[in-house]
């Protein structure tokens, strides 16, 4: 939820200050190339949930080799779309993720000590305290790193789907907000069959 709230506020200020300037947000603004090559890590991400719920834990090493192609994905389109200053953002918070995690067996560590007793929170931190969650692990006294790990509670409705975030995950949300921005006010002269630039 916190994701969608910042991308709906960053939009709604891109098209209200693109209106005030005199211009219309178009898609034809979004130069995102090989954008495709997130599809290999949203496959991976997609093979380990149906995994997990199945009831089958990866061992350390597919665990890091699965979270490291998923990252190294993201890196990768990242740095083909560099000229956006928002991935800057995106690619460092990811980067802190990737960091944390890959020091912790692959997994990020989670405080939960935080959640509140909520039924819908109840069956994913059964599986992170039983260790059969394929990309969560228990913070505790030997985690590496915990300062990067999800222990900043989320409060409120922003919470719900991620009620527990890490250093990380604030600078990727405020890389969402200048990426939809950028999307809304970029412009370039772009061909048009009457000749009139955005």
């Amino acid at each position: 939820m916190l994701y969608i709230i910042v991308i709906f506020f960053a939009l709604l200020i891109g098209v209200a200050i693109s209106s005030f300037a005199g211009r219309r947000p178009s898609i034809y603004n979004i130069k995102f190339k090989h954008s495709w090559l997130l599809l290999p890590g949203v496959a991976l991400q997609i093979l380990s949930n149906i995994a997990e719920a199945k009831g089958i834990k990866f061992g350390t090493t597919i665990t890091i080799m699965v979270n490291g192609l998923v990252f190294g994905f993201v890196f990768l389109v990242i740095w083909i779309n560099r000229r956006y200053v928002g991935l800057w953002f995106i690619g460092l918070g990811a980067l802190l993720n990737a960091l944390v995690m890959m020091f912790n067996g692959g997994r990020m560590p989670v405080d939960i000590s935080l959640l509140k007793d909520e039924p819908y929170l109840a069956k994913s931190a059964d599986l992170v305290l039983r260790g059969a969650d394929n990309k969560h692990v228990v913070i505790s006294s030997i985690t590496k790193i915990p300062i990067f790990a999800d222990i900043i509670q989320v409060p409120g409705f922003l919470g719900l789907g991620m009620p527990l975030i890490s250093i990380g995950d604030i600078i990727v949300a405020v890389g969402l907000f200048v990426l939809c921005l950028q999307f809304c006010l970029y412009c370039e002269n772009i061909p048009k069959k009457n000749d009139i630039a955005c």
